[in-house]
């Protein structure tokens, strides 16, 4: 596998894990790390930074079979998590995927009143 299949690989393996939120997120992760071991097809790292950066747009039959199901499941995870209010996806071209943060939920404080 090449340098720039890695990268790909990476890239996308990495922005999956930081929108994981339920244990079947973790199993495809867990299912991708082990088809970038035994794959012979590469990831195209130009589709792969299409993806990451406009995943809702992104249409999944411009990856090779052996992927598309990875790449349904990060769009769904990118929906869900956006309608969810947390863990928003963010990529920026020149570095890895941003950490994503969850959307800070004001605190609530008790109000004592003093009564004399």
């Amino acid at each position: 596998m090449t340098n720039r299949a890695k990268t790909a690989f990476s890239k996308l393996l990495n922005s999956m894990k930081k929108l994981t939120v339920e244990v079947n997120d973790q199993e495809i992760c867990r299912r991708l790390e082990t088809l970038m071991v035994t794959s012979k097809e590469d990831l195209n790292l130009s589709s792969v930074k299409l993806l990451l950066e406009k995943p809702l747009d992104f249409d999944p039959k411009d990856i090779p079979e052996p992927y598309t199901q990875n790449i349904r499941h990060f769009i769904y995870m990118v929906k869900r998590n956006e309608k969810q209010g947390t863990n928003k996806h963010q990529f920026n071209e020149g570095e890895a995927p941003a950490r994503e943060r969850a959307v800070a939920k004001p605190r609530k404080t008790a109000v004592t009143s003093k009564t004399h």
